[in-house]
């Protein structure tokens, strides 16, 4: 099945909270001591957030849909790691759809992405017991860099391409 993809919307907080609000997905995505659900207020600020990131920068994160049902949040968001600018891949698949090669779809779409508008390269991390988006980023060709903190979480970076 072919992905959809549409830049998020300021008005998509309910589907990203859909999405993402499922205790199996949140944990992933929260920063360290931030045990409850996310938040219908959290998932309407990202969403307002992803929108002005692709008005800014030109690019964004998608909101991914399949036989129109939306399935996942992804693509590419600028990030700072160690003071410089970067430019992120990431993905947050919604539970139901978990384990049907979406986040590699993806991440492969991100790097298409990241290639028609120019950019050298873009980075990937997850947290280090997060194998299977680890398994995503080698998957999609990218290689691991290193170990680093965000968020409060121990990561593991991976780069396609070249620094910024």
């Amino acid at each position: 099945m072919d992905l959809e993809l549409r830049p998020i919307s300021p008005d998509d907080g309910p589907v990203l909270h859909r999405l993402v609000s499922h205790p199996d997905v949140w944990p992933w995505l929260a920063p360290r001591g931030e045990d409850a659900p996310a938040a219908p207020a959290q998932c309407a600020a990202w969403a307002r957030r992803d929108a002005a990131h692709w008005e800014l920068h030109g690019f964004g994160k998608w909101l991914v849909f399949e036989d129109g049902r939306p399935v996942a949040r992804g693509g590419l968001g600028v990030t700072f790691l160690d003071g410089r600018p970067e430019v992120e891949m990431g993905w947050a698949v919604a539970r139901e759809h978990w384990g049907r090669g979406i986040a590699t779809r993806i991440a492969l779409a991100a790097l298409d992405e990241a290639q028609r508008i120019g950019l050298r390269g873009v980075v990937a991390f997850a947290r280090t017991e997060n194998a299977a988006s680890l398994r995503v980023m080698e998957k999609a060709g990218l290689r691991r860099e290193r170990e680093l903190t965000h968020a409060g979480h121990p990561h593991i970076l991976f780069r396609h391409g070249e620094r910024a």
